[in-house]
């Protein structure tokens, strides 16, 4: 407020000074204000509330499959065993001697064949 007025007077001055062809003198110097004291510093502001948790991140991709491994060797065939020996053929026996004829028969040997048998007679 005293800015304003400060304005409007010398709006006024000038005003009144261009009217008049004498030249302006200048007035004595106005007394010298008081110097405002120093006010207080204010108090410090309360702390702010926390701020809220960031959201979780997403999930990684899953990882590529790995390559399936080699086809193991297959094993060699075993050696075929032996064969093993031929036994030996036994040594005929001997012929054995005729048996004897039941009573009342007699020995015969046929003439073509060789064979002996028993005949009634």
């Amino acid at each position: 407020m005293k800015t304003s007025l400060g304005i409007a007077v010398i709006g006024a001055a000038l005003l009144f000074n261009g009217c008049m062809n004498q030249p302006a003198q200048p007035g004595p110097a106005g007394a010298q204000g008081q110097t405002g004291q120093a006010g207080q510093a204010g108090q410090a502001g309360q702390p702010g509330d926390a701020g809220q948790a960031g959201k979780t991140g997403q999930a990684g991709q899953t990882g590529d499959t790995g390559e399936t491994g080699q086809t193991g060797q297959t094993g060699q065939t075993g050696n075929t065993g032996n064969t093993g020996n031929t036994g030996r053929t036994g040594q005929t026996g001997q012929q054995g001697q005729a048996a004897p004829c039941p009573a009342g028969q007699h020995r015969h040997t046929n003439a073509d064949t060789g064979r002996v048998s028993c005949e009634p007679g």
